[in-house]
């Protein structure tokens, strides 16, 4: 057993989640994995406007080293209060596994750089921390990503029904998991585009909020025919699977203007880019579960869970293509979705620590196991 905390912060750049978990290996079966405490540390603004514009195609190397530790101190910050609320309940943490902050993701180039520093996070929080777990798999010759299948497996794997997670974050990724399935090379998993990334632009670009809550400003929008299909001619969703992203392909100013048409910063616009996140989701789906006859559950977390608008409308590409399915926030089948990702990098935490080997092949497309991460100690 391990009591393991999680630090995570995607694609979107509002901040650091922090979820400590009781992880068990049981002989023969997944760990089973036990939520004890959660904390949150958003970015300072400035922060994040920083964060920004150095992932995008002119960031300088002076910025991201400056970067590193500052938001090390952000990641620090989620810890200490987590490690706190789990004393407080009688746990005490033995290992952090952090994600770190992306800002840049190349598969093509074999490249991933995640900023974070490690070391602030172990002198603050005095506990060993394992980080860089995407840069073994990419040695490796895979993507890097997607890694939530890891988590999605004990979490969500069912013995009768087909499963398919998928994780709304900045980028969404689907995970589809076959009945019964009792290892990774049994799942299929990649990233589908654009998740909240896109939808967020708009909104801040439209002077509408920061994020559409619930869904309600795309819902009040009327979708663009002629302009969601000059979105969807995108090549990345053509593209055969392994396959992962971020936003060097829908990162807001370079999906707009590699569309190569004038568009409109209004709800309208909304309501058309959640429609092609959507559509592209549930386009992975039904490729993934394609051959299968055995009832299909599809289980979404990350923030994207709590937009209700898209959700409907993925509900609504599926039910007239996919037989005998069933769609609902992680929250109905045992796990807040918010908590979803921490759980990962807790895990991780976990299997390095503990030295197992994953297998993630049919996923990222690595050509052997590895155990994932780098181990900066306390």
């Amino acid at each position: 057993m391990t009591i393991a905390l999680g630090l995570m912060s995607g694609t979107s750049m509002d901040g650091v989640d922090a979820a400590v978990c009781e992880v068990t290996a049981r002989k023969g079966s997944h760990p089973a994995i036990s939520f004890i405490a959660h904390a949150k540390a958003p970015y300072p603004p400035s922060l994040k406007r920083r964060l920004m514009e150095v992932s995008g195609a002119n960031g300088s190397a002076q910025e991201i080293c400056a970067l590193d530790p500052a938001v090390g101190e952000v990641f620090a910050k989620a810890g200490v209060k987590a490690i706190a609320l789990a004393e407080k309940r009688g746990y005490k943490v033995e290992v952090i596994g952090s994600h770190g902050q992306t800002v840049r993701h190349l598969p093509k180039d074999r490249a991933t750089l995640q900023i974070g520093s490690p070391s602030v996070i172990a002198h603050r929080t005095g506990v060993a921390v394992w980080s860089g777990f995407r840069n073994a798999d990419m040695a490796r010759g895979g993507q890097g990503a997607p890694l939530a299948p890891i988590v999605h497996l004990p979490l969500f794997g069912d013995p009768d029904k087909d499963v398919t997670v998928v994780n709304v974050g900045g980028i969404a990724n689907i995970t589809f998991i076959p009945a019964g399935a009792r290892s990774l090379t049994q799942a299929v998993a990649y990233d589908t585009g654009p998740g909240n990334m896109l939808m967020d632009y708009a909104m801040r670009k439209a002077g509408l909020g920061t994020y559409d809550r619930a869904g309600r400003v795309a819902a009040g929008g009327k979708i663009n025919p002629k302009l969601l299909t000059r979105f969807l001619s995108h090549p990345y969703f053509t593209r055969r699977p392994p396959k992962s992203s971020g936003r060097e392909d829908f990162g807001g100013d370079v999906f707009f203007r590699r569309a190569g048409t004038p568009v409109k910063w209004d709800a309208n616009l909304v309501a058309t880019v959640t429609e092609l996140t959507a559509i592209t989701i549930a386009n992975e789906i039904k490729r993934a579960a394609s051959g299968s006859h055995k009832p299909l559950r599809v289980v979404v977390c990350g923030g994207g869970a709590k937009n209700l608008f898209a959700l409907t409308r993925l509900w609504n590409h599926l039910q007239n293509a996919v037989n005998d399915v069933e769609l609902g926030s992680s929250s109905a089948f045992g796990f807040p979705p918010e908590y979803v990702e921490g759980a990962l990098m807790a895990l991780l935490a976990h299997y390095a620590k503990t030295g197992v080997r994953l297998d993630l092949s049919s996923i990222t497309g690595a050509s052997n196991p590895a155990i994932l991460g780098s181990l900066t100690p306390a």
